[in-house]
């Protein structure tokens, strides 16, 4: 069978001496809070409980240095540890996919974004461009954990590094929303401006094009 979030587990241990209980510790951190393949905690779980069920892996794990018996022990205990911290959170945040894009982008406009250079960024490596945006827009929908679901829209490269946090009603407060983005992202607050506060750098904002959010 096709390991999945088998491989991405591997591949996280790779450079591990030994499979011990650090390692799962670790791993079972990572489950919880930087979910693989931006898949809920339950998905994660059915996908390694489906991969120890079957009696024979296809996949070449050739590369990994862990035989697959100690592989195996290591992925039960990995369960076990996951078992053991019940009831799940919901990660800090994961991404939704672009099925409402449209919708977001004629949402309501919650803070403009002051992003740096790719390298220097951690949210650019969330960014993605959208298939079939007439913009050529980058971005990536997410829901945190608070609850609250954002989109962050960005011109395509190199235009510019300026990006807007957009969200559909109904939602809770700005203020709350931008709070949870912060919070769960996380990224640094003096770089979400709230449009009524403008920029602090800059008379006027410029929106990404194609963005038109609602009026009110």
């Amino acid at each position: 069978m096709r390991l999945g979030v088998v491989v991405a587990v591997l591949y996280c241990t790779q450079f591990s001496r030994e499979l011990d209980d650090s390692e799962v510790e670790r791993l079972a951190g990572m489950v919880l809070e930087r979910p693989f393949y931006d898949l809920t905690v339950e998905e994660q779980y059915a996908g390694i409980q489906a991969a120890l069920a079957a009696e024979v892996w296809d996949e070449d794990l050739s590369w990994q240095p862990h035989d697959e018996t100690s592989v195996r022990d290591f992925l039960r205990r990995l369960l076990e540890c996951l078992d053991a911290r019940r009831p799940w959170q919901e990660p800090p945040m994961r991404a939704l996919g672009f099925d409402r894009w449209e919708e977001y982008k004629h949402g309501v406009l919650l803070a403009h974004i002051r992003l740096f250079a790719p390298s220097q960024d951690r949210l650019h490596s969330r960014l993605r461009t959208v298939p079939r945006d007439a913009d050529g827009l980058r971005g990536v929908v997410l829901r945190l954990r608070s609850g609250d679901e954002v989109a962050v829209m960005a011109p395509p490269l190199p235009d510019g590094y300026d990006a807007v946090l957009m969200t559909v009603s109904p939602h809770r407060s700005a203020a709350q929303v931008i709070d949870a983005f912060v919070t769960h992202v996380p990224y640094e607050r003096d770089r979400v401006s709230p449009p009524a506060r403008g920029w602090p750098w800059r008379r006027s904002t410029p929106l990404p094009p194609g963005v038109r959010p609602a009026r009110g």
